[in-house]
């Protein structure tokens, strides 16, 4: 905290009781989806069959995949087969589209540090000279590989994928004299240009969720018999929904989108019909309803239509369309540019604030544009480093996202980095969330984040231990997941980020499982160590009632646990030496006053910042 005084902050998130409406008439009332099986491999995804025996399967969440994604599959020999790595080989414009997703995360990562800085709130000359030195540079480049790019395409894709291309290209390559919400939203823009691009180089439509309800009142993907083709039309990305059009050619094997004019609204779970005249018939679907309700619809249904889409003419009618790149994604607090309101954040300003306050007395802080919705069940790390917190709570029918909303201390401000997406119908149980990646590459949470993650001094990121066989690595730089790696055995078990619990130390994060044993995290080698203590037997942690802490005067952890349930707490604490790894169970003074706590959390300790570039003596 940039002080020189000693302060301490209390962050209060509160809950919205009032939802954000939905203001088109031909919408209905927030609904919640139905939640699905998990111990399915593939989630929300749709499959359509054709008389002759093929059919056609696409979308949904792979839960077992390396990316996440339920890709193409066909149905052959009464089987599915996966023909995504055929497409791509096949596809002439694939080394395109990856290079465009390229480009696509060298903008979306400039924008993150531009973001950062804007939240800090330094001064008008701090800002200018940031830009000219770091940030200039990299537009510049990243501008002029943006114009190569488009010069190799040539003449051999549409005009709709150039356009996107160039005017990102013109975004990115404004120099930028101050940092302004104006700015940051045109920067977002340009990412949405090259991911829109990228898509429509791809083999196969972008991933999404096409079937959101355990029994479909919908039909994602249609056979039309008289043009032999399947079609797909929109579907919802988690963090957006989408109205693209996607044919499917069965016996080429081949994605074609149609660029219509226009087409109706985003949308996902409507219904697809074939009239048998070249002609779909599509009626339904959902949108986003925004709610910040606890446990609230986060769905409303579409009273539009029936829609006709013309596949010979390759036009959509039957109401008001609008542009066929369109997204549609979450507002209010579940979209970034709610952050962006208000005055420029005043790192100045805040401190003189701080030197105001009265001394040993808690004073809320009340920043303005408070993250929603419910951040319960877990805990917030501290990044020393960049001088933020690190929330990522929720789950538990509260808020089951992926995002992790920065705090600045600096200036008493939050900054959500990207848009809010939600694992559809599991938000509202306590643990049924979906393992593996998303369509983002990123985790989904799971039903309590308590202290399953933590800050890790070395490698300057945050790491999620709480899934059964993987962890998961933030970079606040970057304001976004970047990977993932496989735990070891002792870690990996049934319900794990109940008693997983993690608390940074300057070699690395330190894990204490459920088994008692100890884990400590190396970034370099991509893995946990478990290391050999000796001396008094160490216990387990238990669900709801055990937490640990780093006592950086003299380089060992406590840990702290009470038995499950009415049980209390007996006041007794381990102690680890990090040196020698010697566990001695403590029995400190005074210790039967601890009966009455209920519950052993995370909250009950106060830990000292850890600087990656810290050692002890």
């Amino acid at each position: 905290m940039r002080t020189d005084f000693v302060r301490t902050i209390c962050v209060f998130l509160l809950v919205n009781s009032a939802p954000d409406r939905a203001a088109a008439a031909d919408i209905g009332k927030p609904y919640r989806l139905e939640s699905v099986d998990l111990k399915q491999r593939i989630l929300w995804s749709a499959e359509c069959l054709e008389p002759a025996g093929g059919g056609l399967a696409f979308g949904g969440q792979d839960q077992q995949s390396e990316d996440g994604v339920a890709h193409t599959r066909i149905m052959e020999g009464g089987a599915w087969k996966s023909i995504h790595e055929e497409l791509r080989a096949k596809n002439p414009m694939q080394p395109f589209r990856d290079r465009t997703w390229a480009l696509r995360t060298e903008a979306k990562n400039l924008r993150a540090r531009i973001r950062h800085q804007y939240f800090e709130g330094r001064t008008t000359g701090e800002d200018a000279s940031f830009l000219k030195s770091e940030i200039a540079p990299q537009q510049a480049a990243l501008s002029k590989n943006l114009g190569m790019l488009v010069t190799a395409l040539g003449r051999d894709v549409g005009k709709q994928t150039v356009d996107h291309i160039q005017r990102a290209a013109r975004t990115i390559g404004e120099p930028l004299t101050e940092i302004t919400p104006g700015a940051l939203r045109a920067m977002a823009d340009a990412q949405i240009q090259l991911e829109l691009a990228a898509e429509s180089l791809d083999a196969e439509p972008a991933p999404r969720s096409i079937l959101c309800d355990p029994h479909p009142r919908a039909d994602g993907i249609i056979y039309e018999p008289k043009t032999k083709l399947y079609v797909l039309f929109g579907g919802d990305h988690m963090d957006y929904l989408t109205n693209d059009t996607w044919v499917f050619e069965p016996v080429q094997r081949r994605w074609t989108q149609l660029r219509p004019a226009g087409a109706p609204p985003p949308r996902a779970n409507h219904r697809l019909t074939a009239t048998g005249d070249g002609k779909i018939t599509m009626t339904g679907g959902y949108t986003y309803a925004a709610n910040t309700d606890y446990v609230g619809g986060q769905y409303a249904d579409f009273r539009d239509g029936p829609w006709t889409l013309d596949l010979e003419k390759q036009t959509w009618s039957g109401g008001d369309t609008v542009s066929a790149d369109s997204r549609t994604y979450r507002a209010g607090p579940l979209h970034p540019d709610f952050y962006l309101q208000g005055p420029r954040p005043d790192a100045a300003a805040f401190q003189a604030k701080l030197q105001s306050l009265p001394a040993n007395e808690w004073i809320a802080t009340d920043p303005l544009f408070r993250p929603k919705l419910n951040r319960d069940w877990g805990t917030a790390v501290l990044d020393p480093d960049r001088d933020i917190l690190l929330r990522w709570s929720g789950g538990h029918s509260a808020h089951g996202g992926t995002d992790v909303p920065h705090f600045h201390f600096a200036t008493n401000r939050w900054e959500l980095p990207f848009p809010v997406e939600f694992p559809l119908g599991q938000l509202y149980s306590n643990t049924s969330y979906p393992d593996g990646f998303n369509y983002n590459l990123r985790p989904w949470m799971t039903g309590h984040t308590y202290q399953n993650y933590a800050y890790d001094p070395p490698s300057r990121l945050m790491v999620k231990a709480g899934r059964p066989h993987h962890f998961y690595l933030y970079d606040p730089a970057i304001g976004d997941w970047i990977g993932r790696g496989d735990k070891p055995a002792a870690m990996s078990y049934g319900d794990c980020f109940y008693t997983l619990t993690l608390t940074p130390t300057p070699l690395g994060a330190l894990c204490w499982g459920q088994n008692g044993k100890l884990h400590r995290f190396d970034h370099a080698a991509g893995k946990w160590n478990e290391l050999t203590v000796t001396g008094d037997r160490l216990p387990g942690a238990e669900v709801d009632n055990s937490t640990l802490a780093y006592d950086s005067k003299r380089d060992r952890v406590l840990l702290f646990r009470k038995p499950y349930g009415k049980a209390p707490y007996d006041g007794k604490v381990w102690s680890v030496d990090l040196k020698t790894l010697t566990v001695t169970a403590l029995s400190p003074p005074g210790m039967t006053s601890a009966h009455r706590f209920a519950y052993i959390a995370a909250a009950s300790l106060i830990q000292p910042a850890i600087s990656s570039s810290w050692r002890p003596s």
